[in-house]
């Protein structure tokens, strides 16, 4: 057992929409024009007078404990480590994006320059040296915060403590996540709530036989992909990256 369990703590009633947490992960990680790996999504609510207001719940992968993408993946390339962040091998992802509708919180997407499906790994690389991850390094309104959750010192140890906090969940999707929110109170609303999802029979299928591959050597991961018919992961690992393999952009997600 990990003697570390990074969370992350979004403090919904601080934050303001200034986004300079999607800006500061953009430039950690050099994404795309029209992605990012984290967001901020606005909620129409009303206050105790009933007049409008807007809330803002950052956003982004939940780092769920028993995540379904990686129990999606069928390379191995989705993984979680023993401190609980969840992350992509880029050389075993082939692309075929299964993992991409496994996520009840649409973190996952397909990155158009490297053919490898990209999320938060709460700047990974970042921790292992010691650091923040971009986005609350950068919070103007000092809602987002990173740690130990395991340290009792720690800063997260003690704001969860003191406060109420919540996991973005609900009856079809009870995952335990390594995420929490503080809303002053609020219900959670709808909108930033996880969508039930469900493994089509071919994806699960796949799934199934190919992930323990990833265990058991390449020998026996070719036999398995010819008798599980995974021709469709090459073919459409092809139609996105190219016969060659693009230059990787970015930090490396390991």
């Amino acid at each position: 057992m990990s003697e570390k369990r990074y969370v992350m703590l979004a403090d919904v009633t601080r934050c303001i929409n200034c986004k300079a947490c999607v800006v500061a992960c953009r430039a950690e990680w050099d994404t795309p024009l029209g992605h990012s790996r984290d967001w901020v999504a606005e909620v129409e609510d009303t206050d105790d007078n009933g007049m409008p207001v807007l809330d803002f719940f950052p956003g982004r992968c939940q780092h769920c404990e028993n995540a379904p993408c990686v129990s999606a993946c069928p390379t191995g390339a989705a993984w979680q480590r023993d401190d609980g962040i969840v992350l992509v091998d880029d050389p075993l992802c082939s692309g075929c994006e299964l993992c991409v509708p496994a996520c009840p919180y649409d973190a996952r997407w397909l990155n158009p320059e490297t053919g490898t499906i990209s999320k938060c790994t709460f700047c990974q690389p970042r921790v292992d040296e010691g650091l923040q991850p971009a986005c609350v390094e950068t919070c103007v309104g000092g809602a987002l915060h990173f740690g130990d959750a395991n340290d009792p010192d720690s800063e997260v140890s003690k704001l969860l403590a003191e406060k109420e906090w919540v996991q973005l969940t609900t009856e079809a999707v009870p995952a335990s996540t390594n995420h929490y929110y503080y809303t002053g109170g609020k219900p959670l609303p709808k909108e930033v709530l996880p969508r039930p999802v469900q493994q089509s029979i071919q994806e699960k299928a796949i799934s199934d036989v190919v992930n323990p591959t990833a265990k058991i050597g390449l020998g026996a991961m070719v036999a398995t992909f010819a008798g599980a018919g995974l021709k469709k992961l090459i073919d459409r690992r092809n139609e996105l990256s190219g016969d060659e393999r693009p230059a990787e952009h970015g930090r490396e997600e390991q």
